[in-house]
């Protein structure tokens, strides 16, 4: 647990002001009002479309890439199919950057680069910086009002539900998990449900960010539908993942599952940086509802089974979207819309999302040891491959954090890169600087 709470109060402490570039091109930042903030976003976005369509042009070339539409090679060949090494808060700079650019406000753009460097981190390469291109065309189209913020509809002691407002979903989501704490703290639990809101990113971010108050996290949410039911052809659930956190003063348990055999966002990220051609069988379906291996036709397809056995993991999902669209009020299964390349209108997500704290104390004034004692029967268990470790839920993203530190920071991949560049050039922003990773 020490591990990531070092990490949250870095980030807190940390948070980048934005570099002279980009407050040049975001003259009001931090201060703007409501309306300053959409008057930006719409001369970003008008120059954008008016101008030459370069930032359009790369941006579509990413997402077309991603969606299975391009071959791989022709985005990486400038880095050479190389990764790099960033430092994690030179990463949280410059992302903070762009978004300052493109007229977030300061604090929001904190927080939606504190979510995607906290994915890389945490080794969810898929979740984090790789999505800023998605990200960013929903900025410019206006699909995100990054100058609200979520507000209380109803509330009880324990319970609340939050509109988001179609703010960007980490603004909603630190909001309602922190809403979620303080009613644990009060209370004993807190349960906080959202609806018009965003794409959070990494779930388990949220969840942990209960451990420094010593108490149980856990996050959900719904998406755009991608998964296909037992027996079928059409998708009609999202990713729909669950995320839990529990920590005591020696251990931590972080859990994220998503519903899909193979997620979409991994498997994205693997085909545009050229890893990856061929899935294994019996995880995705082409267009026409057959299987297929083809990393790419997976892609555009998006049509993709759910874990084993199938009609487990497609009721876990339904589960999720009941809690998350159903009971909040957002929208739900096929209601909901794709975002970027995939969206035919500027029309708004309205994604749900459930939020819960837990104060274990309440319950059981000996959990933190009873906690680690729980995780010592666990590893004591014998492997039946010595050759090979045995993971604990939290240990690959333990793992994965030292791996970071002990490198020296975040590797990205080639195609991420590259459009980190073009968004450089384009928003004329402190470009990102980088180490070559020497084997």
């Amino acid at each position: 647990m020490r591990k990531v709470l070092h990490f949250l109060g870095t980030l807190r402490r940390l948070r980048p002001h934005p570099s002279p570039e980009a407050s040049a091109n975001n003259k009001q930042n931090g201060g703007q009002t409501c309306s300053d903030a959409n008057a930006n976003m719409t001369a970003v976005a008008g120059s954008s479309t008016a101008g030459s369509g370069h930032i359009w042009e790369n941006l579509r070339h990413v997402l077309l890439l991603c969606g299975g539409y391009l071959e791989p090679q022709a985005s990486t060949v400038k880095y050479e199919n190389k990764e790099v090494l960033v430092d994690v808060l030179e990463a949280q700079r410059f992302v903070h950057d762009v978004f300052a650019t493109l007229g977030v406000p300061n604090e929001a753009a904190s927080e939606m680069s504190d979510a995607l460097i906290a994915a890389d981190y945490m080794g969810k390469r898929s979740l984090g910086i790789h999505s800023l291109p998605a990200i960013t065309v929903d900025l410019l189209n206006l699909t995100i009002d990054p100058s609200k913020q979520p507000k209380v509809q109803s509330e009880r002691d324990a319970v609340a539900l939050v509109d988001g407002q179609n703010a960007p979903g980490p603004v909603v989501a630190n909001f309602c998990i922190n809403l979620a704490i303080d009613k644990a703290r009060k209370q004993g639990i807190g349960y906080v449900a959202a609806h018009r809101s965003n794409a959070i990113g990494l779930e388990s971010w949220y969840a942990c960010q209960a451990l420094t108050h010593r108490m149980i996290g856990i996050c959900m949410s719904n998406g755009p539908a991608v998964l296909v039911p037992s027996g079928g052809i059409e998708p009609l659930l999202g990713r729909n993942s669950i995320a839990c956190s529990v920590g005591s003063t020696s251990d931590q348990f972080i859990m994220e599952v998503g519903m899909p055999a193979y997620p979409i966002e991994q498997l994205a990220l693997e085909y545009s940086n050229g890893y990856l051609r061929h899935i294994p069988n019996n995880v995705a379906l082409d267009s026409h509802g057959m299987p297929t291996n083809c990393a790419a036709e997976a892609l555009r397809a998006q049509r993709l089974r759910p874990f084993t056995p199938e009609h487990k993991g497609f009721g876990l999902a339904a589960m999720v979207d009941i809690l998350c669209g159903v009971m909040t009020g957002a929208r739900y299964a096929t209601q909901l819309r794709r975002r970027g390349l995939f969206s035919s209108d500027t029309e708004s997500s309205d994604l749900g999302q459930v939020y819960i704290a837990i104060d274990p104390m309440r319950f059981s004034v000996s959990f933190e040891d009873r906690l680690a004692d729980f995780h010592q029967l666990l590893r004591n268990i014998i492997s039946s491959d010595p050759t090979q470790p045995f993971w604990l839920p939290g240990n690959k993203e333990l793992q994965h954090m030292r791996l970071v530190d002990n490198q020296g920071g975040l590797a990205l991949l080639p195609c991420t890169l590259s459009i980190l560049q073009e968004l450089s050039d384009y928003f004329k922003i402190e470009p990102l600087r980088f180490n070559p990773i020497t084997k």
